[in-house]
């Protein structure tokens, strides 16, 4: 049995999903168990959505943890709840918009921020608090100023590591762009760039 990812840890307890691997099947798992104690982990089991392939990066909102999955185009996009509470999967229905998905929590709502395949706008969705309908709502649009991002940093890569952060009621946009960081506010204005030190 390989460890495949680690979900959460708190206080009281731990969930790690695991991957089986046999010349025939891949069986993924899901086991619970209580930090401190001497019982053997519990395999809850898990939610049956074909093949893994999800964003490593959990969010932990209103009891649950959320993963986005990603699908193909073809495909509605779906996200990996686990309620922590009833140690329970379910999936629910994402916005339905073509491009790189990360999910957030902003002013009490799960929010979901999708930028587009060239790297030149992130569109900004928010789940309406029926989540029982899963209805997202389009919320802004943020364009990124490419040109001027290229022209600080000196490079043309077409490669962007985008997270947006909710702070004070607004969002920042932090890039990581060429061995760069950078913030971008909700307006598209480049507001700081700071070199990133790495050590070999």
């Amino acid at each position: 049995m390989l460890p495949f990812r680690c979900f959460l840890t708190n206080r009281s307890w731990q969930c790690t999903l695991t991957r089986r691997k046999s010349t025939l099947t891949s069986q993924v798992d899901c086991y619970v168990f209580a930090l401190g104690s001497s019982q053997p982990p519990r395999n809850i089991g898990w939610v049956g959505v074909g093949e893994l392939n999800f964003n490593a990066t959990s969010l932990l909102f209103r009891g649950s943890l959320y993963w986005y999955l990603w699908q193909h185009e073809s495909e509605s996009n779906k996200i990996i709840v686990f309620d922590t509470t009833t140690e329970s999967f379910r999936l629910l229905c994402g916005a339905v918009v073509p491009g790189c998905h990360e999910l957030f929590e902003m002013d009490g709502m799960l929010g979901m921020s999708i930028f587009n395949m060239e790297g030149t706008v992130i569109d900004i969705w928010v789940l309406q608090q029926d989540y029982e309908r899963e209805v997202w709502t389009f919320k802004c649009q943020i364009e990124m100023p490419v040109m001027e991002i290229r022209a600080q940093c000196g490079s043309h890569e077409d490669f962007w590591n985008v997270l947006v952060v909710p702070r004070d009621g607004e969002l920042f946009v932090l890039l990581r762009f060429a061995g760069w960081l950078l913030q971008v506010d909700m307006n598209g204005n480049l507001l700081g760039v700071f070199l990133v030190l790495t050590t070999s």
